[in-house]
């Protein structure tokens, strides 16, 4: 045995590592209490209504619990404050940084409590966009900026106060939308920042950053012991509550996860580690921008939805998303552990991937884009609808005012009836149209086939929709018609008797 010690040679990589005890034992105590609390916290959500109800768009077949980032982040919160405590070199160097630590913790409390009131309510995008901008403009103030930009070959280029303030709040804006986008599917988003976290967390202890590697080993055993039960089948979804929190903490994590590195090799590790649902959100913006929709309005077709599409459950479209944000990421960690030529060529091979899978899954057929331009003006005429309707269920008094103003925006559906049911009891809207062939309806249309879609508003209430001379619901007027219904909901609950 002593002589297999003297002769066998543990990895310098591993040794180095090894010295980390601390960080291994936080990663393992975040996992198993978050392991532990969330059936509890499922329990607890069933009970006081924090439950996400089935119907329209959401797959889910049952009332799920939602707004898992409250457990999430309170253990991540809880042990950032007991690793301040410690009496050792990671006790010490969060103290050092308390700064910082605080200011991460309360920036991701504001997204927190955003998340939470829009999982309720259904906050409008831009009102969403500007409570993020002022949560990004505290974070820079407190420190959290892009100083400097170092390029191959190039020494670091100190940034002018004014670019660096710009892009500091852009990437800041930037990843806490794209994480938001990425939760469409059951542990998709929590897993994609298990990876970025994660690799993070290497990169900040390979640069001696300690403060930051705590940060990070807690948010990554925490999202582990998460998906456990956030995973297809969920018992459990992030919610706004979460998706947006994950993004704020990530943002800001990344900045100062390689504030220590001097090549752009380890600056663009945390880059790369967020690829996916940074690549996801740049072709989302194109599509939106192609065919004339609003960009904060929600849509059914990111990536993974694609891969849904394509004959496969969400377990294993969540899991080749997983795959290849692994393959980017090991690409980045090499590089940095290697050189610029390394660097080049798992850039080459990161930006051939993503055209090959953009190719794969349908975005470069131009027949769909020229499709999409050609829609432009019917998409802006039903997206005003749908704003016009906003605000009057906004200003509504009473339930037949409600159905009044959603009807505003089905019309551009082609939805001719509203039903509004509730336990025994039902109201209904009709489309004078129908009744009016004057006014320009089409006689075929009306004898054509009628589908009725129901989306539930809560467990006793629902809506009716009923559709004339069509079949099926299309993707985008089924998203819509669900934010309508979450707010209409929500007026029913807190104002309208």
């Amino acid at each position: 045995m002593l002589f297999f010690a003297q002769t066998f040679a543990w990895p310098d990589w591993l040794l180095y590592f090894g010295q980390f005890k601390s960080y291994f034992v936080l990663f393992a105590t975040a996992t198993l209490v978050t392991a532990v609390a969330t059936p509890v916290y499922i329990l607890a959500a069933q009970r006081l209504g924090l439950v996400d109800y089935p119907g329209g768009r959401k797959r889910h077949k049952q009332a799920t619990a939602t707004m898992g980032g409250l457990v999430l982040f309170a253990v991540v919160f809880g042990g950032t404050l007991v690793a301040m405590q410690l009496d050792n070199l990671v006790g010490e160097k969060l103290q050092e940084r308390r700064g910082s630590v605080y200011g991460l913790l309360f920036c991701t409390a504001c997204m927190i409590l955003l998340g939470f009131v829009d999982d309720r309510r259904a906050i409008r995008p831009k009102v969403k966009l500007m409570v993020q901008a002022v949560v990004a403009v505290a974070a820079v103030a407190l420190g959290f900026r892009i100083q400097a930009v170092t390029l191959p070959g190039f020494d670091s280029i100190v940034l002018p106060e004014w670019a660096s303030y710009a892009l500091s709040l852009f990437w800041i804006i930037a990843i806490t939308n794209a994480i938001n986008l990425t939760d469409g599917l059951d542990g998709l988003a929590a897993g994609i920042c298990f990876l970025a976290s994660a690799v993070n967390a290497i990169v900040a202890i390979w640069l001696g950053n300690q403060y930051m590697t705590v940060m990070m080993v807690l948010l990554a055993g925490s999202l582990l012991g998460f998906l456990r039960y956030n995973f297809h089948p969920a018992r459990v979804f992030l919610g706004d509550t979460g998706s947006l929190a994950l993004g704020m903490y990530l943002a800001l994590a990344s900045m100062h996860s390689a504030q220590k590195a001097h090549t752009a090799v380890m600056i663009l590790v945390p880059l790369f580690a967020l690829g996916y649902p940074i690549f996801d959100m740049l072709l989302a913006i194109a599509r939106r921008m192609l065919r004339g929709q609003p960009l904060f309005v929600s849509d059914r077709d990111h990536i993974h939805h694609r891969l849904m599409d394509r004959s496969r459950t969400p377990s294993r479209a969540a899991l080749q998303i997983y795959v290849a944000s692994v393959f980017v990421s090991l690409l980045c960690i090499a590089a940095a552990m290697s050189n610029y030529f390394v660097l080049g060529l798992g850039i080459t091979g990161v930006t051939v991937l993503a055209l090959f899978s953009a190719r794969v899954l349908g975005y470069l057929e131009w027949g769909g884009w020229i499709a999409r331009w050609s829609g432009r003006e019917e998409t802006k005429v039903l997206h005003a609808a749908v704003n016009l309707a906003r605000l009057k269920i906004a200003r509504s008094g009473d339930l037949r005012q409600l159905l009044a103003a959603l009807a505003i925006a089905v019309r551009e559906m082609g939805i001719r009836r509203i039903e509004f049911v509730q336990n025994d009891e039902a109201m209904t809207w009709d489309d004078p149209i129908t009744h009016d062939v004057a006014e320009g309806f089409d006689e075929s249309e009306r004898a054509g086939p009628a589908t009725v879609v129901e989306m539930s508003l809560n467990e006793t209430a629902a809506v009716r929709f009923t559709l004339i001379g069509q079949t099926k619901l299309e993707d985008e007027h089924a998203h819509l018609l669900d934010e309508l219904c979450r707010q209409l909901a929500s007026r029913i609950e807190n104002d309208v008797s």
